[in-house]
């Protein structure tokens, strides 16, 4: 008989996924409609500059800005924060930058052609990995209507349409992240045969740092696979944390010599990141409403850290307190992200793909859990807590246009989504304290 070794495993498993995707009539038609915005997309960039100029659009916005950071880091690296030909601010570490190098070896225009399918190519590949997390680590069947809808929206989601057509990077961001959750799960579980995971996780959070700061977040949610607790007694793994170190500062290594080099970068940029603000645009930041109410503009970079703070600490304790082989991780990294869309002074709608995107291989370990209740009142109150979650989490990817149109004509920030996320923290924050 045919034998499949651990090395083969994974390979199976997405061809498991693929199998999966073919039976499945809304997720083939999900790849398509992928296919559909990457090609509007493209339409878009060539055809709009014969009716208007393409900077007066989203369209290749963010894609721009990377592609000008390259330019200037290999020019004149002090400007990297500063160059006012930026439409809005660049907030990424010096390695972001290089990682762009091969796009300024070829024609902006082409440049941007090929990143769009990159986007469309990264959104399939989380999508794969997602499957692979959710069926193989957390065991689930999607064979209720509610799973399968939520498994296409997670490949079509419309939120990702304005992504792809400014060419922004979070599908890219996700991909990584999804990858530090799988290598994570597999540590723990031991599922496939992977060699130096530990230090992969760190150099891969390390890569998602420099694309998105803000991941610096996950990095306190490793505690765990270093530290272990033995009856009353704590154990360190000091190989574990030093590869897991290594990891995180060998990818950083470029970002240092950069600020070893030029040291007023590093101020630069963490002003840019704590005090830049784009005003015209309708963030989802409750930091923003309070200014706004409060006329608090100036300490808002304050405001921004004392939310944090504390609000990352109710996260933080519930995490130390829950033994290791109960963590949900995507919920955890999830839950990191949930507050940068909260709280964070210039976060958008567009986040919510982020969170959606991380925390879904383990969001159904809570819809599966109701099942093992016997209490009715506990069933009912859980089956309360996933319709919040739902239903936020259909607003965020589909029906995220009603507050960004409040925000651009009658208010002049994002009513209605900080709100939301507000609720689905707390509701999350209790579920995450109540299976520890």
């Amino acid at each position: 008989m045919f034998k499949i070794n651990r090395n083969n495993l994974f390979i199976q498993d997405l061809k498991e996924c693929t199998i999966h995707i073919k039976r499945t009539k809304a997720l083939k038609i999900s790849v398509y409609v992928i296919l559909i915005y990457i090609v509007i997309t493209i339409l878009s960039f060539i055809i709009i500059p014969f009716i208007t100029p393409i900077e007066n659009t989203i369209i290749s916005n963010d894609f721009k800005i990377f592609y000008q950071s390259v330019q200037t880091i290999l020019a004149n690296p002090e400007e990297l924060y500063t160059l006012p030909d930026y439409k809005m601010p660049f907030r990424y570490f010096p390695l972001f930058s290089l990682l762009f190098l091969p796009y300024t070896l070829i024609p902006f225009e082409v440049g941007f052609i090929i990143h769009t399918f990159l986007l469309g190519i990264f959104q399939i590949a989380s999508f794969y990995l997602i499957y692979v997390i959710s069926t193989k680590f957390y065991n689930i069947r999607y064979n209720t209507k509610l799973k399968k809808d939520l498994l296409f929206l997670v490949l079509m989601a419309p939120v990702q349409v304005p992504m792809i057509m400014m060419g922004q990077i979070s599908q890219i961001f996700i991909f990584l992240m999804l990858i530090v959750i799988f290598l994570i799960e597999n540590a723990r579980l031991k599922k496939y045969s992977i060699k130096g995971e530990y230090l992969l996780i760190g150099i891969i959070l390390g890569l998602g740092i420099s694309i998105k700061p803000f991941a610096i977040l996950i990095v306190p949610l490793l505690a765990k696979l270093f530290i272990q607790r033995d009856g009353k007694k704590i154990k360190l793994d000091h190989k574990i944390l030093f590869k897991l170190l290594l990891g995180l500062i060998f990818s950083h290594l470029i970002n240092f010599v950069y600020v070893l080099v030029y040291p007023n970068m590093l101020r630069e940029f963490l002003e840019i990141n704590t005090t830049a603000q784009i005003s015209n645009y309708p963030s989802s930041s409750i930091t923003r409403i309070i200014s706004i109410l409060f006329n608090s503009f100036s300490i808002e970079a304050i405001i921004m850290i004392i939310l944090t703070f504390i609000s990352y600490g109710f996260i933080y304790v519930v995490y130390l307190i829950t033994p290791y082989e109960k963590i949900n991780y995507p919920l955890y990294f999830g839950m990191a992200f949930l507050l940068v869309i909260i709280i964070f002074t210039d976060s958008w709608f567009l986040n919510f793909l982020i969170w959606f995107s991380i925390v879904f291989p383990g969001l159904f370990q809570y819809e599966d859990e109701i099942n093992l209740i016997s209490s009715e009142t506990l069933k009912k109150k859980l089956k309360i807590s996933n319709y919040i979650t739902y239903k936020i989490t259909y607003y965020g990817i589909v029906y995220f246009t009603v507050g960004i149109v409040i925000g651009f004509t009658i208010f002049p920030t994002d009513p209605i989504l900080p709100f939301l996320l507000i609720i689905l923290y707390f509701n999350l924050l209790w579920r995450l304290f109540r299976n520890r």
